[in-house]
């Protein structure tokens, strides 16, 4: 079950690949490699390869196919099934079937593949290049019907872009020609999970079943996992969904995303000491403008926002025609309540700093228009009744979180992200806030059933919510007394949270509080005073 192999394809020397297997599977964390060529003449193509031993650097195996053109997904499942036998005990129960014996849909398939994954390793979408893959795959469909992977990946894409109607056709025709493939069952969670539907669990275990090494899988179920408040209260939430993202990285270890995600969980999750091994590996595996804004994420994640400012900017440097990177920048300027920077740095503030400044009039009507264009963006509502919170109009706040499902998704453990649940007490402040009997004593009982629920993740983030569950409850010595340890957590919590929502203003007065306030203060005005040095330590400029 350990045992992994990597390709690569080289024409080196052999002496020089004899060092540069062992490096390169040290790098992996792989046992064997699988070198190979192919030279075509006419419609021939010869096909050499070898099994080579990482530690040694040594072939244990080699062999050259000669076949046509159209013989070459043979030749590729006759590589497999050598390997297959040559390193695993058992090779009976391994099963190589290809994803197609089709050369067109397979031609079709990975140049699909291609686009698809460059999309998805982007943080901004690029909806035509998906678009593209998603042709290819139809294609591939067309030349092959009876391929499930062809099936699978084409829902998978569909899903990607929101088109739910049309991918549901292709899942489960997937599923109708072969259930027992792993990648088909992961697209199905995946299906699942965008219909908010608790199905997904089902089908991303299963995924990591049939499949142990399938690193999709895992990190979906992992992502799953974390928010689950059912594993939360069982105490084994976090330890399993941590064990699932650091055996993704190692199956994957030269995916940017694997590590991301592993980097936000732990960050996200109380596990800030962990957090700077993960930058490190990035920092030396990756030297582009997605992996720098990785690294900001990460590092805004532990506290060191002006280091996250730097790494943001040498983004923006690599891609000065890419908008988001300045949008980021705006952000996390604000974030440190640097607002005329923020403010300057853009034409028209975005949301994210009209938030994080408390701009609320300017936020809702900002917001607002947006609604008429982005109808199904979950998150746009959970914010903008926020602001209607902020700004006394709790009945209209209530209105729009009861639009996303709320409080079904959260109490049912449905939730799909952190922010869900995070909605979920906005929803509580706001009924509180109406002063209607009914929706008061809904939000105290909602409050209740939140408080009972063992609480999980970074300990800033737990007492910001549980002490303000708490205060709704009426419950203001314990309320008072976990609101403190915000201050254990190394990530700044958002002003607006900690200013704004309805629980906390009894507390206007109290010192306790105000320590709080004038602590995270403290943070933001130190990292304001620390960033030019930052800046020019990594040898960037605003």
């Amino acid at each position: 079950p350990g045992l992994r192999i990597a390709a690569r394809s080289s024409s080196i020397a052999a002496v020089e690949r004899g060092m540069d297997a062992k490096i390169a599977s040290e790098s992996l964390g792989v046992i064997y490699l699988v070198e190979g060529s192919m030279r075509r003449t006419g419609n021939r193509l010869r096909v050499s390869v070898q099994l080579i031993e990482g530690s040694t650097g040594y072939a244990v195996w080699s062999d050259a196919y000669v076949r046509g053109t159209n013989e070459f997904l043979n030749v590729q499942q006759a590589i497999a099934e050598e390997i297959v036998q040559r390193i695993l005990p058992e090779p009976e129960q391994v099963a190589t079937s290809p994803a197609t014996r089709n050369a067109d849909a397979n031609e079709l398939m990975l140049l699909a593949r291609y686009y698809e994954q460059q999309v998805r390793a982007r943080q901004i979408t690029d909806e035509e290049k998906m678009l593209e893959a998603i042709s290819l795959y139809r294609q591939a469909v067309g030349a092959d019907p009876g391929s499930a992977i062809a099936h699978s990946r084409l829902a998978g894409a569909l899903v990607f872009l929101g088109d739910l109607e049309e991918a549901e056709a292709y899942i489960f025709k997937a599923l109708s020609l072969d259930p027992n493939l792993s990648e088909v069952q992961n697209t199905l969670g995946v299906y699942y999970w965008a219909k908010g539907l608790p199905e997904a669990r089902t089908a991303w275990q299963r995924a990591v079943e049939l499949d142990p090494f399938n690193a999709d899988a895992l990190a979906n179920y992992a992502f799953l996992t974390s928010i689950s408040l059912r594993d939360s209260e069982a105490g084994k939430g976090t330890a399993t969904a941590a064990q699932l993202y650091r055996r993704a990285v190692e199956l994957d270890p030269l995916s940017l995303e694997r590590h991301a995600a592993l980097g936000v969980f732990l960050g996200m999750f109380g596990f800030a000491n962990e957090v700077p091994p993960v930058i490190h590996n990035i920092q030396a595996l990756f030297d582009d403008a997605e992996s720098f804004r990785v690294v900001e994420r990460l590092y805004e994640l532990i506290g060191e926002v002006d280091r996250a400012i730097a790494w943001t900017i040498k983004a923006r440097d690599l891609e000065p025609y890419n908008p988001d990177h300045v949008a980021r920048l705006a952000d996390l300027y604000a974030l440190i309540g640097d607002a005329e920077t923020a403010l300057g740095l853009e034409r028209e503030p975005h949301l994210g700093v009209l938030f994080h400044l408390r701009m609320y009039d300017q936020f809702i009507d900002t917001a607002e228009f947006m609604m008429i264009d982005q109808p199904d963006n979950i998150e746009l509502r959970y914010w903008l009744a926020f602001a209607y919170t902020a700004t006394d109009a709790f009945e209209q706040a209530i209105y729009v979180l009861q639009s996303t499902g709320l409080p079904d998704t959260v109490i049912k453990d449905q939730a799909r992200t952190v922010s869900d649940i995070e909605a979920l007490t906005f929803l509580i402040n706001a009924l509180a806030g109406s002063g209607i009997p009914e929706a008061v004593e809904l939000g105290h009982a909602l409050a209740g059933g939140q408080n009972n629920v063992q609480s999980w993740g970074d300990i800033g983030w737990v007492a910001l919510f549980d002490s303000c569950n708490l205060a709704i409850r009426g419950r203001h010595d314990e309320a008072l007394e976990l609101l403190p340890r915000i201050k254990e957590s190394p990530m700044l919590r958002r002003p607006a949270l900690l200013h704004d929502m309805y629980c906390f203003e009894q507390y206007q007065e109290e010192p306790v509080y105000l320590d709080v306030l004038n602590e995270q203060e403290a943070r933001r005005a130190a990292l304001r005073a620390r960033l030019p040095m930052t800046l020019a330590e990594l040898g960037v400029a605003l």
